[in-house]
């Protein structure tokens, strides 16, 4: 069965994929996180950031930057975009806030719903080479089972891949008349405006490929010299106004340039599985290079050799007028994955060229995006594009071996799955909540909840250097959060960091000399007890879930909880870098 545009066929294929999408989700175990009370596997590393920064914001006042989030790491500027708390997703929900159960968390659906949009914008590129309901569902079943989506569930807002396959499809869609060229580019224009408040890298990429989608209308006769500048002028705006409203510039907070080349793609991206396939070996990478994983699966590499077979043995088109209209999309396709492979290229984990001292002048804005490896993914999809592409085109004649491929190369690339099957992704920990009944009387007369020294993960600065135990900042945020409480402790995406040392080197000051606010529950670190001890009974402290807990508040239901409580561990000896 064949289905033409505008049929019922042709409406509801775009459904079948999303419903791929959703099925392999379930496979991968992604079920759980679908109950949106459910905060369990979210504990730990960056879902935990983002579920505590949305937290946060559901109770904050309205300002701007939208997304402030002012309880969290007071006083630091901190928003829904430094927390990556999915800024446009967190202001849609805040209006709802107050019908929203306590306990609220978005990661699952949100993540459920990335993979339906794969699947769905995979089928209607698909159907750009083959009009065969099969073949678009089989092509599409490559984006939805990409090892690289897969590998991002733990950070759920670099989830949205599906922003680039809707860029490609954009891009290779037919523009026959001026009309279809301003449509595709209206679409850009909104993909922009969506990605500039999900993830400043996806926003990067699609932003570059709206920008070859627009030179390339332009190289048709689309679009004049003037129109064109117009829209780039336009797709500016798309990013900046939101970049701006959700605070990701302009709040004195430093790019940095520490992990550019770390955090990079290795030469042998794409054939590499880094664990990801029962059979065929990994490669050594270093360290940082996770971030730039791009393995296309076993299923799809061998749909790759099957093409290379058929392109040896056929009749392949050697005409330059088919490849010119794709020339500003491989472009800028190969120029990000160039950023991906950073300063340092390395070729299974060793260098092979280093072009720091070259790029040493644009390191400070190279910097604000260290974890360049990501920006592999356009040509990535762009490889899943044209593998699945050519085995259509080259078997357009023999349909039914072009079928049998497709379905073979599926049916690999599910198998061999090992992440995916072992549902290890979706295997994170548990919400690390507190659990003395002591807290419960933490009442209205405390405003703050304040970690000594400050935990500010990211911070290079050796005031907030502590020996809390692992996520402290997430348990003590998720206090704050259930008392109306503020903290100082938190995981923001970019940091002040002179105004970091400047804070931290102030609540130590008023520690060591005894200016404590009675509105304020301070959690102690080990290293620093002795400066409450020494305070006698100006302070009241106890040992709550294993932290040593202090007030200076001379009466109230909390304070006397913690005179009933365990006293505190003795505290070390002090040390040399130990102020007393």
């Amino acid at each position: 069965m064949t289905t033409e545009p505008g049929d019922k066929g042709e409406r509801l294929l775009p459904w079948v994929g999303a419903v791929v999408g959703v099925l392999w989700f379930l496979v991968a175990g992604g079920a759980p996180t679908l109950d949106p009370t459910n905060l369990d596997g979210l504990g730990i590393g960056d879902p935990a950031q983002h579920v505590l920064g949305w937290l946060h914001f559901r109770d904050a006042p309205w300002s701007f930057p939208l997304g402030r989030t002012p309880s969290l790491m007071a006083p630091h500027v901190m928003t829904v975009g430094f927390s990556d708390s999915n800024p446009w997703l967190s202001l849609l929900l805040k209006p709802f806030a107050r019908w929203l159960p306590r306990d609220f968390q978005f990661i699952g659906p949100w993540l459920a719903l990335c993979f339906a949009l794969q699947g769905a914008m995979a089928v209607k590129l698909m159907g750009l080479f083959t009009r065969k309901p099969l073949q678009r569902v089989l092509g599409a079943a490559f984006f939805v089972t990409a090892p690289v989506l897969l590998a991002r569930v733990g950070h759920d807002t670099l989830c949205a891949h599906w922003m680039l396959t809707a860029m490609l499809w954009l891009y290779l869609r037919p523009r026959e008349a001026a009309a279809a060229a301003r449509r595709s580019l209206r679409w850009a224009l909104l993909l922009n405006v969506l990605a500039a408040g999900t993830h400043p890298y996806l926003t990067v990429m699609v932003f570059a490929l709206s920008v070859a989608l627009l030179v390339q209308a332009w190289r048709e006769g689309h679009l004049s010299s003037r129109a064109a500048g117009g829209v780039f002028a336009g797709l500016g705006l798309a990013v900046s106004v939101p970049f701006l409203a959700f605070g990701y510039v302009g709040q004195g907070v430093s790019t940095g340039t520490i992990g550019f080349g770390i955090f990079s793609a290795d030469l042998l991206t794409f054939i590499n599985p880094l664990g990801s396939s029962r059979l065929l070996p990994s490669l050594p990478v270093n360290s940082g290079q996770y971030e730039g994983f791009g393995y296309l699966g076993t299923g799809a590499l061998a749909l790759g050799v099957a093409g290379l077979f058929g392109w040896v043995f056929s009749d392949r088109p050697r005409s330059w007028e088919r490849v010119k209209p794709l020339l500003p999309l491989v472009l800028v396709a190969l120029a990000l994955t160039v950023l991906g492979f950073s300063s340092t290229m390395t070729v299974a984990g060793r260098t092979v060229l280093t072009m720091r001292k070259l790029m040493e002048p644009v390191m400070p804005m190279l910097g604000a995006f260290r974890a360049s490896g990501r920006f592999i993914w356009p040509l990535y999809y762009l490889l899943l594009t044209g593998g699945v592409a050519w085995v259509l085109w080259r078997w357009r004649q023999r349909p039914g071996v072009a079928t049998a491929l497709l379905l073979g190369a599926v049916l690999l690339q599910v198998v061999d799955a090992p992440d995916a099957w072992s549902q290890r992704m979706f295997v994170g920990a548990p919400w690390p909540r507190l659990q003395a009944p002591e807290w419960e009387r933490v009442d209205a007369a405390y405003r703050q909840v304040t970690l000594v020294p400050p935990v500010i993960l990211g911070s290079q600065r050796p005031c907030v250097e502590n020996g809390f135990p692992e996520h402290t900042y997430v348990r003590f945020g998720d206090l704050a959060y259930r008392r109306g409480l503020t903290t100082n402790s938190g995981y923001s995406a970019r940091l002040n960091e002179p105004r970091v040392a400047e804070v931290c080197a102030a609540l130590m000051d008023d520690v060591e000399h005894g200016r404590l606010a009675e509105d304020t529950v301070y959690v102690v670190d080990a290293a620093k007890r002795p400066l409450f001890e020494r305070l006698g009974d100006r302070v009241t402290c106890g040992a709550l879930d294993g932290y040593t807990v202090c007030v200076a508040a001379r009466d109230g239901a909390f304070r006397e909880s913690l005179k009933q409580a365990s006293p505190p561990p003795p505290a070390p000896a002090p040390s040399a870098n130990t102020p007393l």
